[in-house]
């Protein structure tokens, strides 16, 4: 291997990085990293926080520390299930349907721009490669 391939990998997953930790809705009361996105979004499809976890590829763990946070800005409720107190149902509340439905819009606009510029085959492509990369490293 050599240290150009290296260099090249390593600044490309520092800048991957970068992207991940964009936060939408900027002038918004609450400002929103992709994990909250993505853990909104779940919720608004009705998934357990267990499903959350295992669909972003993340710990439990993780997705209770983002839904505790979620909860204390009021984008969400943590209802404890009086049957069985382990489990949680989480729901969107009025604000947190209205920010994420914003926050979906100004995604939504950017990707397009995005879309537009790389190309749709080059973009499955790249998803592809990147699927493939993080089931690598995930081993």
């Amino acid at each position: 291997m050599t240290d150009d391939i290296k260099m090249t990998y390593l600044k490309t997953i520092f800048q991957f990085k970068n992207l991940i930790n964009t936060e939408f809705g900027r002038g918004k009361q609450h400002v929103l990293s992709l994990t909250d996105l993505l853990i909104l979004q779940g919720i608004q499809a009705g998934k357990s926080s267990v499903e959350i976890a295992t669909d972003l590829r993340i710990t439990k763990a993780a997705v209770s520390q983002c839904t505790t946070a979620l909860a204390k800005k009021g984008l969400i409720t943590r209802t404890t299930d009086p049957e069985n107190r382990r489990n949680l149902t989480l729901a969107l509340t009025d604000e947190g349907v209205a920010q994420l439905n914003s926050t979906d819009a100004e995604f939504d606009q950017a990707f397009s721009g995005f879309v537009d510029e790389m190309g749709e085959t080059e973009l499955r492509q790249m998803l592809k490669l990147m699927d493939k990369m993080s089931t690598i490293i995930g081993e």
